[in-house]
Parts: structure tokens; C-alpha cells; sequence
């Protein structure tokens, strides 16, 4: 395996070679997995009726030229000598984020969690901490061939999931979900209070999300793509630079696409960027590497939103 360390942040880069794959996925084919799964369609067709999913399925090929990709997921000490650095800000949501339910406490890392990732960061953030270690982040193309590969595997290591394949809310819950409501009914039960507190018999009622939520990514050892990439399916979402429209594979170029030149147009919706890969907290089937996920940039409030950057010049 060809690797490299960049020494400004000391994560170790992976080298993905140049290939063809086919991006996007086949109607047919994913409904074959929800019956495979047991998925309740309700799930999938208020999915696609919602246009999450018209964005994905249409298949096309796509040329990619090989990219250096950091192995693992920023994490919160490598984020912190950033912000020591910069002066940048913690990644913290203040209407959201308490010190009772965060990995930041007074503008520093909780102890003991500096190596798990990252998990609140806004795109914004992400484009600054790219642009202080010398990359940037990856296109959604550049990303989900490093996480399928030529094969067009449906998760990073293969076309079936076990429950204790990667950091999804399943493996959490430990169990598998069948429906949204009950994925839901799990994590937030009936949501939150008029003091922002969930209740006691959800999970996030009981944990603290950004310290309980990920971990380090050795606990997950089958979590690991065709070129030797960790944490592609679970731990936290990871940003892209496109823009999202749910309409651009139409109109996507065949070689090193770079996503549309403005956002897509989502009435109802701001302008979102490109988010890919499972979390903690989200239900298995986003863990499938062609699923497309989308959130306006400027935002910290969330519990599961990291990054993983690349560089696509030669290191010597």
C-alpha cells in the first residue's frame, strides 16, 4: 500500500490508483437489497418520493485519475491544533451543543477524546482546515470511487452488511431497523422538550452524542474500502466540495467531474453541499457508498458531520 504522511497534521494519506467506475445506483438493484435487508419499503419510497434518491439513480461511468486521501476521518485533537493555530472557532452550535451533551467544553476538547472524529463541523469549516494543512476536501466523484472501487461494491468492503460491520445506528442500537419510525423512535423518541432535552428512553435522552456517538476507528475493522480506506461507512458523514443538485448525474461529465457549478434547486431548501457515507446515528442503508446526502454549509448543528481530506498532486 503506497501511503504518505502530511506532516502539518500528521495523518497518513493513501494513495487511490486512477480507474473507471460505474457511479450512481440501479433502481432495481436497490430494491433488491431492501428485500435482501428487510427494509420496509415505506422507507425507500418516501426516499425517492422526496428526491433524497433521484439524484442517485441514474448509473453512469465515470473516469476518475488517481488522488492521495487521508486513511481515517479528522479528528477532534488534529481539529484542535487548527484552532490553536488559526484562531478558528470551536465547532459547536450554541443553541445545540451544552457542555452537557458535547465533546467541546470552553473552547477545548473534552479529555480523552482527542482521537475520536470529528463530528460537528460545518463545510465551512472543513474548507478551512483544508486550506491550513495543504488539501482540500474531495469531490463526490473522487469520494465514492474510493469508497466502492472498479467493482462498484455496494459498502467499502462488499455487497452484504453484517450488524457489526461499521459505526451506523444499528450497530449502536444493536439491532437492526426496520422503518424509519422505528430508527426515529430510537434515537429521539418523541423529540425534544421545551427545555431542548429528548426523552430519557431515547438515546440521545442518555448520551452524549459527539463523545459516545463515534469512535476510534480501529473498533471497526471490516469498515475499510478496496484501497485501504477506514470509516467510509460509518462514524460520521463526511463533506464534499460539490455543490448539491439532485439532477446533475444527467448532465455530470464522464471524466474527474466536479459537481455543478451552483446548487441545485430544492424549493423549501437552502442551498446545500455534497455530504457521503454513514454515521453513528443514521439508519444502515446510508452506509451503501453511492448514497447521496446534502446540508447547507454554513452549519455546526449536528452530531455526526466530519470530513476527510485529499490531495491530486504527486508527493515526493
Amino acid at each position: 500500500m503506497n501511503t504518505h504522511i502530511n506532516p502539518k497534521d500528521g495523518a497518513t494519506l493513501i494513495w487511490v490508483p486512477s480507474g473507471t467506475f460505474m457511479m450512481g445506483s440501479n433502481e432495481f438493484e436497490v430494491r433488491q437489497l431492501w428485500r435482501k435487508n428487510e427494509w420496509h419499503e415505506d422507507w425507500f419510497n418516501a426516499q425517492v418520493g422526496g428526491k433524497d434518491w433521484v439524484g442517485e439513480l441514474f448509473p453512469h461511468e465515470v473516469e476518475i485519475d488517481g488522488f492521495w486521501v487521508y486513511r481515517d476521518l479528522i479528528t477532534i485533537g488534529q481539529y484542535y491544533s487548527f484552532m490553536q493555530d488559526t484562531g478558528h472557532p470551536t465547532p459547536v452550535d450554541k443553541t445545540i451543543h451544552s457542555q452537557l451533551n458535547s465533546a467541546w467544553h470552553d473552547g477545548k476538547p473534552v479529555k480523552g477524546t482527542e482521537y475520536l472524529p470529528l463530528s460537528s463541523a460545518s463545510w465551512e469549516d472543513a474548507v478551512a482546515y483544508c486550506d491550513w494543512a495543504g488539501v482540500r476536501l474531495p469531490y463526490e466523484a473522487e469520494w465514492e470511487y474510493a469508497a466502492r472501487g472498479p467493482e462498484g461494491r455496494i459498502f467499502p468492503w462488499g455487497n452484504s452488511l453484517d450488524l457489526h460491520d461499521c459505526r451506523c445506528g444499528d450497530t449502536v442500537a444493536n439491532k437492526f431497523f426496520g422503518s424509519n419510525e422505528e430508527w426515529r423512535l430510537w434515537l429521539i423518541g418523541s423529540g425534544r422538550d421545551s427545555n431542548g432535552k429528548y426523552p430519557d428512553s431515547s438515546w440521545l435522552g442518555q448520551k452524549v452524542a459527539k463523545v459516545e456517538g463515534p469512535t476510534v476507528v480501529d473498533l471497526y475493522p471490516k469498515d475499510i474500502s478496496w484501497c485501504g480506506i477506514r470509516g467510509m461507512a460509518g462514524q460520521v458523514r463526511e463533506w464534499c466540495m460539490d455543490w448539491y443538485d439532485p439532477d446533475y448525474y444527467h448532465q455530470s461529465q464522464r471524466k474527474n467531474p466536479r459537481g455543478p457549478e451552483k446548487h441545485g434547486s430544492r424549493p423549501g431548501h437552502a442551498p446545500c453541499r455534497i455530504l457521503r457515507g454513514g454515521s453513528w446515528s443514521s439508519p444502515a442503508y446510508t452506509s451503501r457508498g453511492s448514497q447521496r446526502l446534502f446540508y447547507p454549509p454554513d452549519r455546526r448543528d449536528s452530531n455526526d458531520h466530519g470530513f476527510r481530506p485529499v490531495i491530486n498532486f504527486s508527493i515526493s
